[in-house]
């Protein structure tokens, strides 16, 4: 096994060779990751943990396994405050030249990569795979929502306007359950 993760690989070489690579990268190699999460200045960056092993399967298809996975904090959507998500980005793909039809992705257990160029970059494969872990309205359960912190020369009692938003965001957690595809602009409109 390889720790160190070449800019470029040749999957079809590296899955015909069994290559296999694994280890830690810092966050600030992922940029895209870097622009969802929240970083305070000073703050150490997280560790992006990963694992990739190129082989062929029983079937001697050309695949990919492995995993990604990272502590990543956000903005919770519910209430405003820090969220920490734990991605783990578990991955198994089948390398292809071209899209399988869609018969041909149903009969196999792997998801598709499609791979034109004979190269493939994996630091963007893992922050790829990672950044479709993120919720797409990332908050905490229920319940454990924070509650908003006064600004200075507020008082600790909630304003009417902060209520409002806090039953406005009720109904639209409620609508989330709704049946009716549109019942939550119905309930934006009343407020």
């Amino acid at each position: 096994m390889s720790n160190a993760l070449p800019d470029h690989i040749d999957p079809w070489r590296a899955a015909k060779n069994g290559l296999s690579f694994g280890g830690e990268l810092p966050l600030e190699r992922f940029p895209r990751l870097l622009e969802v999460g929240i970083v305070d200045e000073g703050e150490p960056l997280a560790r992006v943990e990963y694992q990739l092993d190129f082989r062929r399967n029983a079937q001697r298809q050309l695949i990919l396994e492995g995993w990604a996975r990272v502590r990543l904090r956000v903005l919770c959507q519910r209430c405003l405050s820090d969220l920490w998500l734990n991605l783990d980005a578990p991955m198994t793909l089948r390398l292809v030249r071209v899209e399988p039809t869609s018969a041909d992705a149903l009969q196999s257990d792997y998801e598709p990569l499609v791979v034109t160029d004979d190269v493939i970059d994996p630091f963007e494969l893992i922050e790829d795979e990672l950044l479709l872990m993120i919720p797409s309205f990332p908050r905490h359960p229920v319940g454990e929502c924070q509650s908003p912190v006064p600004m200075s020369g507020e008082t600790d009692a909630p304003s009417t306007e902060q209520v409002k938003a806090r039953r406005l965001a009720e109904s639209v957690e409620d609508t989330d359950q709704a049946s009716h595809p549109f019942a939550i602009l119905e309930r934006l409109k009343k407020h």
